[in-house]
């Protein structure tokens, strides 16, 4: 995808069709010596709302382009993220009449003195809408016919638009890298093969790798990550990259789930719907996709990431219900599923992390069925330890787009996660509240001084319909620039 900027007069653009996002209440759109499209609008009737699109009859230039009008919702609620939603919204629009390059006006008005977040956003939706994962597909009939090139028209140039282009594509690619890493399937996404990104990422931008074996993190006593991943015959990879700028104030902590494959193990899931187990390491993806944003963006803020990646399978030497676990911290953990596999991978890599000296932790995982059940598949699920840090996290969300709600660690429910033989058990005795019971088992292997997030990505991290830049049996890369935005904000402030 080629994207760039125009700029002075609209009738000598190239493109074959011309983009305009206008708010709510839409009372037309007047181009030089064209209509203002007040008829048409009401024709078609749209009005801008947020995700509306339609082509006006009249077109503008020459020669003569099409004009397609997106809605962004009405003006006082306006964010970034709404302006990722009507480019992404227009592309697909554009697909219907196969168009291959367009013009996209800023909507200076909506930018709010934050032109860069607005071209960021315009950027994002356009790249990432346009791209599809179409590596197995071998029919050249099949492959999308999506939009080529687009490019955004600015009045003047302005080095902030630059900037924000910039970013825009920065992220763009963090976030595709992150979702082929989903979408491809298990027999090629393996824990070597994570491991092996890792390793590319690290030499491409100069982090620091530390890849483990079963025998270094047996040394290391992480017994809970280890069973998960015995029953195998893909051995697990403990990954840790770092990146350390010199005079860095602040260091954040990120983990991802990396469940190459969750069958369920001995506890093994329904057949319906396995396939989609290979996601099961979304949040892996989502923090090897935002360090390779950092390694292009460079902050001034270090990052410490960590994926316990392993696969869980039923076998002979798989782990069992009943099982009696030794983590890393110490703590015996008692298995009565090994369907609720990651926590236990997660507990190890929280004890590790925390001996890394970080200011902050986040993981973020595909957890629980239960988080879906209560928010569905386009929000996250937050929870943690210290609700400044949850707050600007959430608060981040209307600026990156993955949207998070926050769920409360209600201390009472630990009484459903003890264990008569053990310290604590890996699933909750109970049906319901199974989020927060699951959010409260990692809390058990946190050291209370260190400020810590829980995103369960379970809903939004892997796509069933086409939503805003998604699209149906892919991987979304939510938490990409969740987690890129927040590094970002500490380096501004310093």
């Amino acid at each position: 995808m080629k994207i760039g900027f125009e700029h002075g007069k609209l009738d000598g653009i190239k493109s074959e069709a011309v983009v305009v996002g206008v708010f709510e209440k839409f009372q037309g759109f007047k181009f030089e010596g064209g209509g203002d499209f007040k008829k048409e609008a009401a024709a078609a009737r749209f009005t801008g709302g947020s995700g509306e699109a339609f082509f006006a009859l009249d077109r503008i230039g020459r020669p003569q382009k099409l004009v397609l009008f997106v809605g962004l919702g009405p003006k006082e609620s306006y964010s970034p993220a709404e302006a990722r939603l009507a480019a992404a919204a227009a592309v697909r629009k554009l697909g219907e009449r196969f168009v291959r390059s367009a013009l996209f006006v800023l909507w200076a008005e909506a930018c709010k003195g934050k032109i860069e977040d607005a071209v960021s956003a315009i950027a994002e939706g356009v790249i990432l809408t346009s791209a599809r994962f179409e590596r197995y597909i071998t029919d050249k009939d099949r492959h999308s016919k999506q939009l080529e090139s687009a490019a955004i028209w600015l009045e003047k140039r302005s080095a902030k638009a630059e900037d924000g282009l910039k970013l825009g594509r920065t992220l763009s690619d963090a976030v595709l890298f992150s979702r082929d890493l989903i979408t491809a399937p298990s027999n090629e996404i393996t824990p070597a093969y994570l491991a092996e990104e890792a390793v590319s990422l690290a030499k491409a931008y100069g982090f620091k790798a530390k890849i483990m074996d079963e025998k270094e993190c047996a040394k290391l006593g992480m017994g809970a990550y280890l069973a998960v991943g015995a029953g195998s015959a893909n051995p697990p990879r403990f990954i840790h990259l770092s990146y350390k700028p010199k005079n860095a104030k602040f260091t954040l902590g990120i983990i991802g789930k990396g469940m190459t494959f969750d069958s369920g193990g001995i506890s093994l899931k329904p057949g319906e719907g396995m396939g989609a187990m290979k996601s099961d390491m979304s949040g892996a993806a989502a923090v090897l996709g935002a360090m390779k944003a950092v390694g292009e963006l460079k902050p001034k803020v270090g990052v410490e990431m960590v994926v316990a990646a392993c696969e869980n399978m039923p076998s002979g030497s798989a782990y069992r219900p009943g099982d009696i676990l030794t983590s890393m911290s110490g703590k015996t953990i008692e298995v009565q599923n090994t369907d609720a596999e990651g926590r236990l991978t997660l507990a190890d890599a929280l004890t590790y992390m925390q001996k890394q000296g970080v200011d902050q932790v986040v993981d973020l995982a595909t957890l629980t069925g239960a988080c879906v059940v209560a928010l569905g598949t386009d929000i996250a699920g937050v929870m943690g330890n210290d609700e400044k840090f949850i707050g600007e996290l959430t608060q981040l969300s209307g600026v990156s787009g993955d949207q998070l709600w926050q769920l409360p660690l209600q201390k009472d429910y630990r009484r459903f996660i003890k264990s008569p033989v053990a310290d604590i058990c890996n699933i909750s005795r109970v049906r319901w509240g199974g989020a927060i019971t699951a959010g409260l088992f990692l809390q058990f292997f946190v050291d209370e001084k260190t400020p810590w997030a829980h995103i369960d990505i379970a809903g939004p991290a892997y796509r069933d319909d086409d939503l805003g830049e998604c699209h149906r049996a892919e991987g979304a890369g939510f938490g990409v620039r969740l987690l890129a935005h927040h590094i970002l904000g500490k380096e501004k402030k310093g």
